[in-house]
């Protein structure tokens, strides 16, 4: 044994100990579970302003490339310090005093003020002057919103990383008339042209039948919430422990639905219910030509050492489960099998996590939640937790989180899971002005994510694109740009050259492996 310094180490092991074996699966860690859920509050705003931030850095160098609008590669720089610093432990897994909290919502909640201004102000100097309504995406897909306008909904088609003007007068005359009630709520159903949604007395979803193939997508009541005592042997904001599933309480208080909407475009549920010594308010809603439901939820927790989660066991077989990570996706199993299995009662997600068939099926989509476990074909969806210390109030108060029910008949590979998990958490933003209608990135894989339009770090002011596949899968790709771009790179992910693209009037092909990341440096002519 030698004490060394890490760059020593790496050397050494570079020069003399590379392992002839290379280890395949994740490095779980099997303690401090309840480090996914534990300060929720804290957990949505670190969501938000990575989301904010994102939008900020696109809008901003468009604007600044288009129109020449101030917006530097060092204006996002103290925001950006700010969120990663709140992301270090103790603080985003949860585990901190309350003090940290007062101090880090306040300042996670100023930051995303701060760059939603800067996106903003960015979106607002490509329009003009107009009574009308320019709806920008940054998503590298066509999205379709549902807008209420004066003279009544309407969906729009908003292009690939580009915008789209919305006349604030009159919806468009095509689309005005649709299918008469094609959507459609009552107190125990929610209906649109893909699928019905049976709903019972408690605002459980008990049967879920697709249209086109009567397949039942439940397997028991979905949105479910299940109570469980939490008192953690050793760490208590840190873990949950294996026997608290079987430490289910009774929660068999009233529950009132109510329909709020029910219109050709949306309809939509409420339940109010009483749990334990808490309340919850939940908007349960289905839009046109969908296969998602959204449930918006309100939470007033008053909970000690109690843990939330939300139940849907489905019509699925599937020895693994499939887990959104950064980048990509991880597969885990449904069964306890062996103790490392057995180890994985509780697990990480991003934004959602899936069961599949070959040829259909489900997603768990969420705006803020990361733990989840998933027993054979019941997808449990961690929401709160309370624990006592080291911060006596955590998650006390009102809680707002959205998570969403999505499901698909065909292959995964054929879902818009990462495209629906994305349009949960990036809302698309709304300027008051006219710029017409413009694409400014398109691209031909829908595999294929754009995550990040930027500025180069060098100030250069050469623009900096992030791509990455997300469906585990080779593929040939086209990125087509109405930029006038001069030259094309491929970096690092510190932004240095490894290799010359060649691009013809605004199209580069690019090859991606599976899950492969790919930095792309755009030098504008």
């Amino acid at each position: 044994m030698k004490l060394a310094s890490p760059s020593e180490f790496l050397v050494d092991l570079k020069q003399h100990r590379l392992p002839k074996e290379r280890y395949i699966g994740e490095l779980y860690f099997q303690a401090h579970r309840g480090t996914y859920t534990s300060q929720a509050k804290m957990k949505l705003a670190n969501r938000r302003c990575e989301f904010a931030l994102r939008e900020a850095e696109f809008w901003g160098t468009i604007a600044r490339t288009i129109k020449g609008h101030e917006y530097s590669n060092t204006t996002l720089r103290s925001s950006w310090l700010s969120v990663l610093l709140h992301q270090f432990h103790d603080i985003l897994p949860g585990s901190s005093i309350n003090k940290v909290y007062e101090e880090g919502e306040r300042t996670l909640n100023s930051v995303i003020d701060k760059v939603t201004a800067v996106a903003n102000n960015a979106a607002a100097s490509l329009v003009g002057k107009s009574n009308s309504v320019t709806v920008f995406n940054s998503l590298s897909w066509e999205r379709n919103v549902l807008m209420d306008l004066p003279s009544g909904p309407e969906f729009v088609t908003i292009p690939a990383c580009g915008w789209k003007t919305v006349s604030a007068g009159k919806a468009t005359r095509k689309n005005k008339k649709v299918n008469n009630k094609a959507v459609k709520a009552t107190l125990n159903t929610l209906e649109n042209e893909i699928f019905i949604a049976w709903i019972n007395q408690r605002g459980e979803i008990t049967s879920l039948i697709d249209k086109a193939t009567g397949t039942d997508m439940m397997a028991g009541p979905g949105n479910r919430f299940c109570l469980y005592k939490d008192i953690p042997a050793r760490f208590d904001a840190w873990d949950i422990d294996s026997m608290t599933e079987n430490l289910l309480m009774e929660t068999d208080e009233p529950v009132k639905v109510e329909v709020v909407r029910s219109d050709d475009y949306l309809a939509s549920i409420r339940l109010s219910r009483k749990i334990h010594d808490s309340s919850i308010n939940q908007l349960i809603s289905i839009q046109k030509n969908s296969h998602r439901l959204d449930f918006e939820t309100t939470v007033d927790w008053q909970e000690s050492h109690k843990l939330l989660k939300v139940s849907f066991p489905v019509n699925i077989h599937s020895d693994e489960a499939i887990h959104e990570i950064q980048f990509g996706h991880i597969r885990r199993p449904t069964h306890r099998s062996r103790p490392f299995d057995a180890d994985r009662f509780e697990v990480s997600n991003h934004k959602w996590t899936a069961l599949t068939e070959e040829d259909r099926g489900v997603a768990l989509l969420n705006d803020s939640k990361y733990g989840i476990s998933v027993l054979r074909n019941d997808l449990k969806l961690t929401l709160l937790k309370s624990a006592l210390a080291p911060d006596p109030t955590a998650d006390k108060g009102v809680q707002k989180f959205t998570y969403s029910f999505y499901y698909w008949m065909g292959s995964f590979f054929t879902s818009n899971v990462i495209q629906e998990s994305y349009e949960l958490n990036c809302p698309l933003m709304q300027v008051p002005g006219n710029a017409g209608e413009e694409s400014i990135f398109k691209l031909s894989a829908p595999n294929i994510i754009l995550e990040t339009v930027k500025l180069a770090e060098d100030g250069s002011g050469d623009i900096i694109l992030r791509l990455y596949e997300s469906k585990r899968s080779y593929t040939h790709c086209k990125i087509t740009t109405i930029l006038p771009v001069a030259k094309a790179t491929q970096t690092d992910m510190l932004e240095r050259f490894l290799d010359d693209i060649a691009i013809k009037r605004g199209v580069l092909k690019l090859v991606f492996r599976p899950f492969e990341i790919k930095t792309i440096r755009l030098t504008l002519s």
